[in-house]
This record gives structure tokens, sequence and C-alpha cells, in this order.
């Protein structure tokens, strides 16, 4: 089976940055950050076996789009796939509530 690179945009550590700080002023537990981090982070790693493991994001949409996203916990990750060279890419993770449409442009 071929693995796939999974690359993380700029705009993904943002991201991840925002989630860590609004956790924090909720006054989350740190173990609970910790979790819902290495969920997300396992979710990125099964991405290199399974690249297509997320759905089409133009389902959600009337928009056209290459994007695809992966339900993780309570968080979305968006990401497209090169089949060219064997690469996704995770662009932004949003948690479900948030109006992510929106925030991607579409």
């Amino acid at each position: 089976m071929t693995e796939y690179q999974v690359k993380k945009g700029r705009a993904f550590d943002q991201d991840m940055e925002r989630i860590h700080q609004f956790l924090l002023s909720g006054d989350c537990y740190p173990n609970t950050i910790k979790e819902i981090f290495e969920r997300i982070y396992q979710d990125l790693r099964r991405l290199r076996t399974s690249p297509c493991l997320g759905a089409q994001l133009s389902s959600k949409t009337s928009i056209p789009n290459d994007y695809r996203y992966l339900v993780s916990g309570q968080y979305l990750l968006f990401y497209k796939v090169f089949e060219s060279n064997k690469t996704g890419k995770v662009y932004h993770v949003y948690h479900g509530r948030e109006n992510y449409l929106v925030r991607l442009g579409l």
C-alpha cells in the first residue's frame, strides 16, 4: 500500500494555537486538551494510508471545491489530496460548531 506524505499548512498551525488558547480560556482540564490534540494528530497520521478517508466538502456546498474533511472528535480537518505526488495537505482545523464554510471562503 502506498503511503502518502501529509503536510500541514501554516493556517493549520495557527488554527491549532487558536484552539489551544480557547480551551485554556475556558478552564479546560490539561488532560482534556491533551486528549483533543492527540486525537487530531492521530487522525492526521491516518491520512497517510487512507487519504480519501474524509468526505468531499463539495457535498456540503453548491460551490465546487476540492477540499475533503475528516471528523476528529468535535473538530473537522480540512485538507486536499494531490495524487500526482502522493501528498495530502491539511489546511485548517475548525470546531464543528464554527461556520467553517464562511471561514473557508465558500
